[in-house]
C-alpha cells in the first residue's frame, strides 16, 4: 500500500492515483475493497483525517463503511470510478456533515 502527503485522503487504485497526488489530495492506493477500511482507520488515527473520498469500486459493503465511518467521525465521499455516470452531490449536506452537523 502506498501512500503520499496531501490536505484530503483519497483511497483510490494504481491507475487513479497520480490524478489525485498531481491536486495535493493525500492518497493511499489499495488493490481492493478489502483494503479500504484499514486505510480509513490508521489515516483516522495517524493523521487526523476528517474527509475521506473512496473510488465506488473499491467498496464492498458500502453500509459498513458508512457506520465505520459515522463511528470514526469521518465524512465520507465514495465517488464513482473511472468510466461510471456521477450522481448528483448535495454540497450543502456534505459540508454540514464535515463541520459535525449532520
Amino acid at each position: 500500500m502506498a501512500v503520499a502527503g496531501g490536505r484530503i485522503l483519497a483511497i483510490v487504485d494504481r491507475e487513479t492515483a497520480p490524478l489525485f497526488m498531481g491536486v495535493g489530495a493525500s492518497v493511499v492506493e489499495v488493490a481492493g475493497s478489502e483494503e479500504v477500511l484499514d486505510a480509513i482507520r490508521r489515516s483516522v488515527v495517524e493523521n487526523g483525517v476528517r474527509i475521506v473520498l473512496v473510488l465506488k469500486h473499491l467498496v464492498g459493503d458500502e453500509e459498513s463503511l458508512r457506520r465505520e465511518a459515522d463511528r470514526l467521525g469521518v465524512t465520507l465521499l465514495i465517488i464513482p470510478s473511472m468510466g461510471e455516470k456521477a450522481e448528483p452531490i448535495d454540497v450543502k449536506k456534505l459540508i454540514a456533515r464535515a463541520l459535525g452537523f449532520g
